[in-house]
């Protein structure tokens, strides 16, 4: 779902707001919230097709609504939002919509780079089928860093275009900006495709600063990556628009807490750069607007940051994000302002109805199984580069001296890379000072999607990838209290929202009694094999040295 196209219903529209013509639905008794001009108004809203014909003025009209004096508000939009996240975008959307969100602008990262083009067409099949609008960018992720990954499938960013039938903005968060300030032509060739197109390019500058970050800003005006006050002040003066994410990965949303009156808030939304399940139940947009006004940020500002600013960013103002005529009909009635929980949602003038998901589950395996033998280190003491866990995104590299014996290390942890696409041998990598009881191994691993997972004992390793792999992806943890996942699209996607949500839940508080102690320990498998964060990595070519952006040996002489 995208929408009726103006040219095609705007003669309606003008004579509908001229009273020439009823309307086919009158939202009346709002309380309408105007966020261009700060107004809140008595009115209603006309609605013509999936437009909205007249704002204020009461007209005729074939139905009526009566909102019973509930706030009247543009459907939200999540500017930075990565959908096929644990869930098909058919089932999140069902969600989504129900929190007031009726728009998403969406790197379909995960479908992609699990099922390549066929994962591709998927998505688009399902934006088109769902019941919000999804805006579409192409992952520049297709691997992060080629100089240190191979990539999953070929992608050919024409090909992907044509199929989306030309709903595609721009692309994605530009992640290897290593790779795109040191001028290597592999990124400049992605970087040079949207350009040369007049698309949007979103930027990803984590730890990015002064010069290199005015030299990244000349080609992308936005980032979600500021985690302080005085990051988003900085991005702001080089003309970035900042958006400020909260969601599963991070919560930066504290930015916003006592910032100047005199910044201006018209380059700042707010996004949540993919929520998981377990918290999507919980809220979404609406959630995230309710922290920020919790910390005192003004509600009007709030709102904002959540419509028209992200709608403006990306040139769809005229489409989307106010409550004006000419715009889609997407409206969340309100009865708390401060709260931001619709109790009426109107997409296109429609309640929308629960969709199912449609299309062949498809997953890739190309590989059979592994052995405990294939990951095993030889019996005896070793010096290695080892992973320190900073937190659930971040490790420190440090050298460090492990004992191996029978498929077994003491006081430390193995994690291992095992590529399902290409059948290459394992990548294995160690966790120092970390005991962890039992194996986990899962495919949600950002952003290759090959298999990851973590343990003490090879068999036991061994045991939990192969049944991953029999499954056709998702998580597996067998301990003490054994658990699995089964994601059937692409071993990343479920279409259950509240068996996934369960059982995600479950398995956080089973990773953390078997040795990961983090809020969320599911992020530590889903950013081990992400290059572009410090400091020690996997990929399918090796171990990654992060900052020197090399593959490294396991072993140190």
């Amino acid at each position: 779902m995208i929408g009726s196209k103006l040219s095609e219903v705007y003669r309606d529209l003008i004579s509908v707001a001229l009273g020439n013509e009823k309307a086919d639905l009158l939202i009346e008794n709002c309380q309408i919230v105007d966020v261009v001009t700060g107004e809140i108004f008595d009115g209603s809203i006309a609605v013509k097709h999936d437009r909205i014909a007249a704002v204020g003025e009461r007209v005729k009209a074939e139905k009526v609504f009566d909102a019973k004096g509930m706030y009247a508000v543009p459907g939200y939009i999540d500017a930075h939002s990565h959908p096929d996240y644990y869930l098909t975008l058919t089932e999140f959307a069902n969600i989504a919509v129900k929190h007031g969100t009726t728009s998403v602008f969406a790197e379909p990262d995960a479908a992609l780079n699990s099922m390549g083009k066929k994962g591709f067409e998927l998505f688009v099949r399902w934006a088109e089928e769902c019941n919000i609008r999804v805006y579409m960018l192409l992952p520049f992720i297709t691997p992060q860093d080629l100089s240190l990954e191979i990539a999953n499938f070929d992608t050919d960013y024409e090909e992907l275009l044509k199929i989306a039938n030309g709903n595609i903005l721009g692309m994605g968060e530009a992640v290897a900006w290593n790779a795109i300030l040191g001028l290597e032509e592999w990124a400049h060739d992605k970087i040079e495709f949207f350009l040369k197109r007049d698309m949007k390019i979103l930027g990803h500058t984590a730890g990015m600063r002064k010069a290199k970050l005015q030299a990244y800003s000349v080609f992308s005006n936005s980032c979600h990556e500021a985690i302080s006050q005085d990051q988003l002040l900085e991005r702001l003066r080089y003309g970035m628009h900042v958006m400020v994410r909260e969601g599963s990965i991070r919560s930066d949303i504290g930015i916003l807490k006592n910032l100047d009156g005199r910044v201006g808030r018209s380059w700042i939304s707010i996004v949540s750069d993919g929520i998981e399940p377990a918290e999507l139940e919980e809220g979404y947009m609406d959630m995230l607007a309710r922290k920020a006004v919790e910390m005192g940020v003004d509600e009007i500002d709030v709102l904002r940051m959540i419509t028209w600013n992200p709608a403006r960013f990306y040139g769809r103002d005229t489409e989307i994000g106010i409550l004006a005529p000419g715009r889609y009909a997407d409206v969340a009635l309100l009865k708390n302002l401060k709260n931001f929980s619709p109790e009426v949602v109107f997409v296109g003038g429609e309640i929308p109805e629960k969709k199912q998901t449609s299309g062949e589950k498809l997953s890739v395996m190309n590989v059979e199984r592994i052995d405990g033998e294939e990951i095993r280190l030889p019996d005896g003491g070793h010096k290695v580069r080892a992973m320190e866990l900073i937190s659930e995104t971040v490790n420190r590299m440090k050298i460090a001296e492990i004992e191996a014996e029978n498929g077994r290390l003491s006081k430390h942890c193995k994690t291992v890379l095992a590529d399902r696409f290409h059948g290459m041998n394992p990548v294995i990598g160690i966790i120092s000072d970390l005991e962890f009881e039992g194996a986990v191994a899962s495919t949600v691993t950002f952003d290759e999607y090959n298999i990851i997972a973590i343990g003490i004992d090879d068999r036991e390793i061994a045991k939990a990838i192969n049944r991953l792999i029999k499954i056709g992806g998702g998580i597996v943890y067998q301990g003490g209290k054994s658990i699995e996942l089964s994601l059937p699209y692409g071993g990343v996607m479920g279409d259950n929202a509240s068996k996934i949500a369960e059982k995600m839940r479950k398995l956080r508080d089973i990773l953390r009694d078997a040795g990961l102690h983090f809020e969320n320990p599911l992020n530590v498998l889903h950013f081990m094999s992400f290059v572009t964060l410090p400091e020690l990595k996997l990929s399918n070519r090796g171990l990654v040295d992060v900052k020197r952006r090399k593959i490294v040996e396991l072993f140190v002489e």
